[in-house]
């Protein structure tokens, strides 16, 4: 992956707002990057050259409430939503030991009651 490429990503999936207190840990945009990767078919750098891609991009760590983040970065676009969906834990049955129609059945109860 070349630099032009990771300017792409960037441009595609992340806006900067100077204005804000927003900013990205390198987990995320990691983790954006490579949903990045994949729906556009890209083979993912490893996070050690996506580290050091960003840097040569001009993008630079600062340290926040204690998490290092790069400041005045939100994510948007297809991307953005793929890392979201799925980085959210799935709510299965197993997580409350009650069958999932038992509990909305519960809540139909509720309301009528």
């Amino acid at each position: 992956m070349t630099d032009t490429q990771i300017s792409i990503f960037l441009s595609d999936s992340v806006v900067f707002e100077d204005d804000t207190e927003k900013g990205l840990d390198f987990d995320t945009l990691y983790g954006l990057y490579i949903s990045w990767c994949v729906l556009g078919r890209k083979v993912p750098i490893p996070d050690s050259a996506f580290k050091t891609a960003l840097a040569l991009e001009g993008l630079k760590q600062v340290k926040e409430n204690g998490q290092r983040i790069y400041p005045g970065m939100s994510m948007v676009g297809a991307a953005a939503r793929d890392y979201v969906v799925n980085s959210v834990p799935m709510w299965t049955e197993t997580a409350t030991d009650v069958p999932v129609q038992e509990l909305i059945d519960q809540e139909a109860v509720a309301s009528i009651a």
